[in-house]
């Protein structure tokens, strides 16, 4: 992008998109499965409350049948057993009120053998009771109860008037394995009822004990409560005492009821309209229980989506609206160094950064800059100083060449003079041609346009025929010039470029010498490369100043005049040249005892 302001915003806005869209995923499926977990539990107890209501419903149901049943049992004994009290104990005084009874010419006998064990008693019994019928005021019940009494031997008594035509059937294989004051519930077919068949003791010879007053009519509460109770109960049946379980089996089971007895059948039934219609709205109420859950989860799951998306939008909004603030507030470093950097003009170099120190991640670029213009103020100054020295350069050789053309042309000479004045015309022009050549030399070198010829050569050999050429300069000065190398060395290298290389440097050699001096021109091979040195007992170089002898139009010694060889390019010609052959020069210098100049150069073997 074309700003950095907009790319760092779009970038943020980006990842704070996608963290928000993580986290609220994150969030919402977190939450998710913890609303599922306490979904699951709380249908699992809603399950649980349900079926202890429904079982709670169906048990009281049952158990208003069976007492329904009981009382009847009882209500039938005693009209079959009119003599209470007194009577029950004394036979004489029920022989005496036998005429009083409305069945007394049937129970006489019983009286009569009350006291007996026998089957004749028994069979007496049996055919008592095969004949009474039981009062209709006793079998009458509601629209809702149905009644019907049988024999011992499956025989039907007698029936409510709710039953009409109807009756029941007894199977007789279940009821005569049945014991007296067991009941037995079940659902006849293609009926709506719910029925118990009890097997009732009738006989004198035992002490029926009468059932619990019957229940009273049950409510919705009622039921609730007897639920919640039948709850309580069965989680406390655990931790009763054995023995008390054991007085519990007891009193279900009086210890009579295995002798034998006359009986009867009696079966109640109810309709079991109003039960279903209140189980079924305990299940209704069940479903309504587990759709609210259900749809609690979905509200809580939904409103928390609609947070956290408000949120998130809230958040990107905000940011969005704060981001380009803050994004410029921290761009404000680079504005800063933008207008350090226009403060900078021709004259000026300087970096002035305005303000607290810049950025840690800013710092090298201002580092960078600051040495970028240094080199700049100094390219500057090098240009600058280099028109002044080419001015400087050509003046002289052009003065001179100036001087020697007017003083021809003052007056006629002979073709000597002519000749001599012609020969100091063409030294200052060689002079002016080899400053030009030299500056051409750099100039192709600046805009890399030079090229090099390689060829194969002898190093050595390169360095003698050098040492050759400048060999009366040294012996003219008084030095000594010495070559130390063992031919061959071969290398693959520019020869004209590699003999100005040695022609410059064994030349500063000879120049910056002392009287009685020495110069040593080495050639070896070394690590694969061609390493060069010349060295020589002159004056030296400062430390400071070692770096700057490589410039152009530089001279260790001011107070030299120039002569065409040496106006201050030679060294820079030279380290331009070792720098196209894909080589270094360094110098190594002591003040007052000579320098060494070491070049290295490829060549492998």
């Amino acid at each position: 992008m074309k700003s950095i302001r907009l790319s760092l915003m779009v970038y943020f806005l980006v990842l704070l998109a996608a963290a928000l869209v993580a986290v609220s995923w994150l969030v919402h499926q977190t939450t998710g499965r913890a609303l599922e977990d306490k979904e699951t539990s709380t249908r699992l107890l809603l399950e649980t409350q349900y079926t202890n209501r429904r079982q709670a419903v169906k048990e009281e149901f049952d158990t208003r049948i069976l007492h329904r049943a009981m009382q009847l049992a009882s209500l039938a004994q005693s009209q079959w057993n009119p003599g209470r009290g007194l009577e029950l104990q004394l036979h004489p005084l029920g022989l005496l009120t036998a005429g009083l009874n409305p069945h007394g010419q049937l129970l006489m006998p019983l009286w009569v053998t009350e006291g007996t064990r026998g089957p004749v008693a028994r069979q007496l019994h049996h055919m008592a009771f095969s004949k009474i019928a039981v009062a209709e005021d006793i079998m009458r019940g509601r629209e809702t109860e149905f009644f019907q009494i049988y024999s011992e031997e499956g025989t039907p008594l007698q029936h409510s008037a709710s039953m009409a035509d109807n009756s029941f059937h007894l199977d007789q294989a279940v009821a005569s394995k049945m014991k007296l004051l067991e009941s037995r519930f079940d659902d006849p077919p293609d009926t709506h009822v719910r029925r118990v068949t009890l097997k009732a003791p009738v006989s004198r010879f035992r002490l029926f004990r009468p059932p619990p007053p019957l229940l009273p009519p049950r409510s919705p509460d009622r039921a609730r409560r007897q639920a919640r109770k039948a709850e309580v109960t069965r989680g406390q049946a655990s931790s009763r005492p054995v023995r008390e379980k054991k007085a519990v089996a007891d009193k279900e089971e009086p210890p009579f009821l295995d002798r034998p007895s006359p009986a009867i059948f009696i079966q109640c039934a109810y309709d079991t309209t109003e039960r279903d219609a209140d189980l079924a709205e305990l299940h209704d109420k069940f479903e309504m229980e587990l759709a609210s859950l259900k749809s609690e989860s979905a509200d809580t799951l939904a409103r928390l989506r609609d947070h956290l998306t408000w949120i998130s939008v809230g958040t990107f909004v905000a940011t969005l609206a704060g981001g380009f603030w803050l994004v410029r507030l921290g761009l404000s470093p680079l504005h800063r160094l933008s207008d350090a950097v226009s403060r900078v003009s021709e004259k000026n170099f300087r970096l002035e950064f305005d303000g607290p120190a810049p950025p840690r991640e800013l710092r090298p670029i201002v580092e960078r800059l600051t040495q970028t213009l240094e080199l700049l103020k100094r390219a500057f100054a090098r240009e600058k100083q280099a028109a002044a020295d080419i001015s400087h350069e050509l003046r002289t050789p052009l003065a001179a060449l100036l001087t020697t053309t007017e003083v021809a042309l003052r007056k006629p000479r002979t073709p000597e003079e002519y000749r001599e004045l012609l020969e100091e015309c063409r030294g200052s022009s060689q002079q002016i041609s080899q400053l030009v050549e030299r500056l051409l030399a750099l100039a192709r070198l600046d805009a890399g346009a030079d090229t090099l010829r390689l060829q194969e050569l002898d190093a050595v050999d390169m360095a003698e025929q050098c040492a050759s050429l400048v060999r009366p300069l040294a012996e003219a000065r008084g030095l000594s010039l010495r070559v130390h190398g063992q031919a061959p060395v071969c290398l693959r290298a520019d020869p004209d470029k590699l003999r100005e290389v040695f022609t410059n440097l064994l030349h500063n050699a000879i120049e910056y010498n002392r009287p009685e001096g020495s110069v040593d021109l080495t050639v070896e091979r070394a690590n694969g490369s061609l390493r060069v040195q010349v060295r020589d007992t002159g004056i030296g170089i400062a430390p400071e100043l070692r770096q700057q002898i490589f410039e152009r139009f530089y001279r260790a010694d001011p107070s030299r005049q120039a002569d065409g060889l040496h106006a201050g390019l030679g060294l820079a010609i030279v380290k331009g040249y070792v720098e196209l052959m894909g080589g270094s020069i360094a110098v190594d210098s002591k003040e007052g005892q000579g320098s060494t100049f070491c070049v290295q150069l490829p060549a492998p073997s």
